[in-house]
């Protein structure tokens, strides 16, 4: 019973010790990605673009765009 026991012991410390590698993965090695102003629209002006997404969340804010902010 006691060999039992400890041969069972061990085959689980056994199991328990194997690890499987996590190596980082692979850098991209794609494309770069280009910037989102550089595009025919802004031709790379980011301070345009930048204004541009500003105006544009302040049309998506419903509070400013229904007057509600006047108050």
């Amino acid at each position: 019973m006691k060999r039992l026991l400890a041969v069972s012991l061990f085959a689980l410390a056994a199991a328990a010790c194997h690890e499987i590698p996590q190596d980082a993965p692979k850098p991209y090695a794609g494309k770069e990605d280009t910037k989102a102003y550089a595009g025919d629209l802004f031709k790379g002006d980011k301070q345009k673009y930048e204004q541009a997404l500003a105006q544009r969340a302040q049309l998506q804010n419903e509070y400013a765009r229904t007057g509600g902010a006047k108050q």
